[in-house]
């Protein structure tokens, strides 16, 4: 991650520049909830700026509840509707079967817009992103199979979706899909369970990871939505 020089304008606050860049920074997602910023001392130097001026924006930054200080020092992006939105929805889906098909309503909703959108803006570096999760999702795949796979076939498969949402350079999507990663994640994981248990070749489902971005790198918004329905109503299918 790279920061700019800050320059403030005439009777500005340098502080309050540093502030509003990583406040911009933090709104688009080019710092995501859970990234570590580097230390001060690295940081000032990036930004051209004192640390004491630094400081002052990070504290501010800190009291409204945008990055959180480590316990070892330094600070991490938060992730400030995670936890309110994501946890307690979590919860509710432990102890509620019905709330299974409210998620894949969910997921319809979100993702088949999402990827409409990433194959109307997705750029070289969003497509690299996606086809490195993509190369990564297939190769843990034909690895022999194991605990190891067995946890990050998962792990890649909602980290792929969310990549999606960030091929779409929509700020309040971005964060809508950060903000409740979480319960995605653990209803893929679900999903995977589920097949284990039912001996679904998990073939189709990689597969369908591939043809999904194929659709967005071709810049196909109706193939890219049609590939992405296709893939929850296959999972629907098996989990049901």
């Amino acid at each position: 991650m790279s920061f700019a020089p800050v320059t403030p304008p005439p009777r500005y606050r340098l502080s309050d520049a540093v502030y509003d860049q990583l406040e911009k920074m933090i709104a688009e997602g080019t710092l995501e909830s859970g990234e570590t910023l580097p230390s001060e001392r690295d940081l000032a130097q990036q930004l051209g700026v004192s640390r004491p001026s630094l400081r002052e924006a990070l504290l501010k930054l800190a009291s409204r509840g945008l990055i959180n200080e480590r316990a070892t020092g330094g600070y991490v992006v938060a992730n400030a509707t995670g936890p309110i939105l994501a946890e307690p929805l979590a919860q509710l889906m432990a102890r509620q079967s019905k709330t299974v098909n409210d998620i894949f309503e969910l997921r319809e909703c979100l993702e088949s817009m999402a990827v409409r959108l990433a194959a109307l803006r997705a750029n070289r570096t969003d497509l690299k992103h996606l086809a490195a999760v993509i190369d990564s999702l297939e190769q843990t795949y034909r690895e022999p199979s194991g605990a190891s796979a067995a946890s990050s076939l998962p792990e890649l498969d909602a980290r792929f979706h969310l990549e999606v949402a960030r091929a779409t350079h929509n700020v309040v999507l971005i964060h809508t899909m950060q903000a409740i990663f979480n319960l995605i994640q653990h209803s893929i994981e679900k999903t995977y369970e589920h097949f284990d248990v039912r001996d679904v070749d998990l073939a189709h489902l990689v597969g369908q990871h591939r043809t999904i971005y194929e659709a967005i790198a071709a810049h196909d918004p109706e193939a890219a939505q049609q590939a992405v329905l296709t893939h929850l109503t296959f999972i629907k299918k098996n989990v049901a």
